[in-house]
């Protein structure tokens, strides 16, 4: 199976794409692909990040995207551009799914220990991603099948 799992950060969506099952699984990091430009919170900006993520998406092989979805707190940019994703996943017909940032963070601290035997950290590493792109990972992995 292959994941794409995303991260509104900031301005910029970090993605993963992540592929296999939960037990063995690669990971390629395609960073802050996509962004808009700081303090840019028209309506025009998220509309060419939407054209520009549904570019992406056709230039992949994705069987479900996976969006670490931000809280009650989430600023206005963080929601907009999140809304941009999920709409261009429903138009392409592409599986897709939220998990909120909340349960990313509590799988990272416990549960995916427990389910694998393995550290997240030693994860991260092994697959030199940096520390702001685990609320990414988890999100894919907790979705592989």
């Amino acid at each position: 199976m292959k994941v794409l799992a995303i991260e509104v950060m900031s301005n910029a969506a970090g993605m993963l794409l992540i592929d296999g099952n939960q037990k063995t699984y690669s990971v390629t990091n395609l960073g802050k692909a996509l962004s808009i430009p700081k303090e840019d919170t028209s309506i025009k900006s998220i509309i060419a990040f939407q054209a520009n993520f549904a570019m992406h998406l056709q230039n992949q092989t994705i069987d479900k995207v996976v969006l670490c979805e931000g809280g009650n707190d989430s600023k206005k940019m963080r929601v907009r551009m999140e809304f941009a994703i999920l709409s261009e996943c429903e138009k392409q017909a592409i599986d897709n799914v939220t998990y909120p940032t909340g349960s990313c963070t509590r799988l990272i601290n416990s549960t995916y220990k427990k389910d694998t035997g393995r550290e997240f950290s030693d994860e991260l590493a092994s697959f030199k991603l940096p520390k702001y792109m685990g609320k990414s990972l988890a999100a894919g992995w907790r979705f592989l099948e």
